[in-house]
């Protein structure tokens, strides 16, 4: 089996995809399993080919990597919560890749814990994606968002609302929907989820549901994973599996390479400082100094979401 996966990253994250790269390989591959790997960069990150190279063979030969470089169509769209316009690359993929029917597409702050056969399996005939439901869905997130002028689109997808970090795409139905006018006109909306929010409105009624244990997001407690179930986002078992056997750590909010001591950072860092070509990659003892933002920049922070309404 050859699986089709994405990355796609700018010249800030060079060093974080090959943590993403590697442990994909050491867990997933397989005798039976192998992956074609596609990293789609901006031409500033295209020098770090010939090193993911290196990570891929010493893994696994029979998994083959393709660097695409390109400019982002959508560099001029709009930025929030520090997240960069190279986001929005993973909605050009049906386009950078024009003999590419199915993708997985991964973001770069991930550590991966098993294989993804049974993902990659999804059935996805008259889909556009398939993605894992995310904590927006949860009714206070949900009842804040409401205020943005725009939520009135997402209505209909209530309870249904997928975080994009981890995406199976039909590239095929994408193409054949012509998804990208839709998505020509939405990205020049100041929409605060970006990219994650034109997935959401333009693909409803055409997504289909992952099993939390794909994209466990790593801030995500006990007493968040029993609010998923109080209010019927997910089943007890999905909670307990994403908990006890996550198939995809996913770092969203701090990342363990900035403050060691984030949620689940520790699982990160060991496998880091397991391999030889990984372990000088980064500052741990930089990472374990630093515990957060200080309380002069907690306030600049505070007073600039009080200013443009904005809520992590």
């Amino acid at each position: 089996m050859l699986i089709n996966i994405a990355f796609c990253f700018d010249e800030n994250l060079t060093e974080q995809v090959k943590v993403a790269v590697a442990s994909l390989l050491d867990h997933g591959a397989s005798d039976q399993v192998h992956y074609h790997i596609y990293c789609v960069c901006t031409k500033e990150a295209a020098y770090i080919e010939k090193q993911l190279a290196q990570i891929v063979e010493a893994r696994d030969r029979e998994s083959v990597l393709s660097v695409k470089a390109v400019e982002n169509h959508y560099g001029d769209a709009y930025e929030v919560r520090g997240i960069t316009s190279g986001a929005y690359l993973r909605l050009l993929l049906h386009r950078i890749l024009p003999d590419v029917d199915k993708i997985l597409y991964v973001d770069i702050d991930v550590l991966f814990c098993e294989g993804l056969e049974q993902v990659w399996r999804t059935d996805m005939t008259d889909h556009v994606v398939a993605a894992v439901k995310g904590p927006v869905n949860l009714s206070d997130k949900w009842e804040w968002n409401r205020s943005r002028s725009y939520w009135r689109f997402l209505e209909g997808i209530k309870g249904g609302y997928i975080n994009s970090g981890v995406l199976v795409l039909n590239l095929q139905e994408i193409r054949r929907r012509n998804l990208e006018t839709q998505w020509n006109e939405w990205v020049q909306e100041k929409l605060y989820y970006q990219d994650q929010d034109i997935l959401n409105i333009t693909c409803q009624g055409a997504i289909r549901y992952l099993s939390p244990r794909y994209n466990r997001l790593a801030y995500l407690e006990q007493k968040d994973y029993d609010r998923f179930v109080s209010e019927a986002v997910f089943t007890r078992q999905e909670c307990e599996e994403a908990m006890a056997h996550p198939a995809i750590l996913h770092y969203a909010g701090d990342k363990p390479w900035k403050r060691y001591d984030t949620n689940l950072g520790r699982i990160w860092w060991d496998y880091v400082d397991s391999q030889p070509d990984l372990k000088d990659l980064f500052d741990e003892e930089k990472a374990k100094k630093y515990h957060g933002p200080t309380l002069l920049e907690r306030g600049a922070r505070k007073m600039k979401k009080l200013i443009s309404r904005e809520k992590l």
